[in-house]
């Protein structure tokens, strides 16, 4: 497919038309001195409390020699264990089954990643735990100086819906309150929200966030999608566009003719592309896509 321009996206009076995904090996110069408008990174050099990232580090990495959008991630439907919230008396076992003094929000690890638990993320406990208090998940976020969070787990809805009917409204109203409460605190502060692309059929939520990323859309690895399913996920993400809020599209091909194939077709529909290994352990530039 011959290659196109990448689309341009007006993100807080910000130009957007690349953008990078790295949660691991962060190198804080290598970000600092990157080209891409827009990159999400964790709040912390390896997810821990310790070596969260403070202010000047958040500031060194955002201005740079070009300045750049630098949102952190955030999981929202799940608790990772290597987080300052979690309490190892939990599963003190490692069976991936919650003990009998796990609070109630905790549910059973996910078998596809080791570390990860589903939370029941309607609980008000689980909520607290991401943000409300100077102690919060996403108020630590805040604090440190990022333009915005990208919010994880988004589809931990689907788990949960054939036992609990308002499982879809309950994430909706979720990141509607994580988005006021960022947004009161700080007016430009931006919420992403990764995958679940059917919750923007609610309006509500539309309102409520900046954008999306979803991964998986054109190549699952280096399968491309039927086209029915394609067609599918990109109608609803063009209820985004349509509304002139960013779209960032991450499939994870290794092969490089499948890359050069990746771009131009998130491209023709309207939106951004990057094509980062899947362990997102790297900064990554394709040559035929380099960030300008």
């Amino acid at each position: 497919m011959e290659t196109q321009n990448p689309p341009q996206f007006n993100v807080n009076g910000f130009i957007v038309n690349d953008f990078a995904y790295q949660l691991q090996n962060i190198d804080i110069e290598e970000i600092s001195n990157s080209k891409y408008d827009l990159i999400i990174i964790d709040y912390s050099a390896d997810g821990s409390e310790e070596l969260e990232y403070n202010n000047s580090q958040v500031s060194y990495m955002r201005e740079g020699n070009e300045k750049k959008i630098l949102l952190s991630y955030m999981s929202i439907g799940e608790a990772e264990t290597y987080r300052f919230y979690w309490d190892n008396s939990w599963d003190v076992d490692n069976d991936g089954i919650p003990d009998d003094n796990a609070p109630e929000w905790l549910d059973v690890e996910n078998p596809d990643w080791e570390g990860n638990y589903k939370v029941k993320y309607w609980n008000p406990e689980w909520q607290r735990i991401i943000f409300g208090t100077n102690e919060s998940y996403l108020d630590r976020i805040i604090a440190a100086g990022f333009d915005g969070c990208y919010l994880d787990i988004i589809d931990a809805f689907e788990y949960y819906e054939d036992e609990r009917p308002t499982a879809k409204e309950e994430m909706i109203d979720f990141v509607i309150s994580i988005s006021k409460y960022a947004k009161s605190k700080k007016p430009s502060f931006l919420v992403i929200p990764q995958n679940g692309e059917v919750l923007l059929e609610s309006d509500e939520y539309r309102q409520a966030i900046d954008g999306i990323g979803r991964e998986d859309v054109y190549f699952l690895n280096n399968i491309k999608r039927p086209k029915n399913v394609i067609e599918e996920v990109t109608s609803l993400l063009k209820l985004l566009t349509q509304e002139n809020k960013i779209v960032m599209i991450i499939d994870y091909p290794t092969l490089y003719s499948r890359v050069r194939t990746f771009y131009p077709l998130a491209y023709q529909d309207g939106f951004l592309a990057h094509a980062p290994p899947r362990d997102l352990d790297k900064l990554v530039y394709h040559p035929d896509f380099l960030p300008d």
